[in-house]
């Protein structure tokens, strides 16, 4: 009988569990716009859209994880346009936030995959990953380091040493 009615309370109830909602949370990210921004004229200008995510503490690492994706469907139409999601797949290692910064960590497959964003238009990719951060209200500044090294980061793209100095450009911050 005790099986029979553990049973019965297992089916009846457990369900009713399962269909609870996840909690979500909304933020913005930024990508670049044909109509705002014709042809391009300035790559470094970026534009919000608004998504729910799933609610979660590290919410500067989904929002990164969330901008890496393509636009929508709905959100191209509107002619909003970001880098391809193959070419930043494994890209982003972690992200610290920290003192009203915000530490990037990229893998080193931003070199093999993301080759053009030290072209004269390619710095526009960090654009939309500073804006996406900033909107918080702990994140300030961003810096960005590759496998933990700033130099390595900051020669590639083309400004030569981490230009933050010692304390900042530290691995230990990313």
């Amino acid at each position: 009988m005790n099986l029979a009615y553990f049973l019965f309370v297992l089916v009846a109830f457990v369900p009713t569990g399962f269909s609870q909602k996840a909690e979500t949370m909304t933020i913005k990210l930024y990508f670049h716009n044909g109509k705002y921004n014709p042809d391009q004229d300035d790559c470094t200008k970026v534009f919000p859209v608004t998504r729910k995510i799933p609610k979660t503490a590290a919410v500067a690492t989904a929002a990164l994880a969330e901008l890496f994706k393509v636009p929508t469907n709905e959100e191209a139409a509107q002619q909003y346009s970001a880098f391809e999601p193959s070419e930043k797949t494994g890209i982003l290692k972690s992200v610290k936030v920290r003192d009203g910064a915000a530490y990037v960590n990229f893998t080193g497959k931003l070199f093999d995959q993301m080759g053009n964003i030290t072209s004269s238009c390619g710095g526009g990719f960090f654009s939309m990953v500073g804006a996406t951060l900033r909107q918080f209200p702990t994140i300030k500044k961003v810096y960005y380091a590759v496998e933990g090294n700033t130099n390595d980061f900051y020669e590639w793209v083309q400004i030569g040493e981490c230009p933050y100095g010692k304390k900042i450009c530290a691995a230990s911050n990313f």
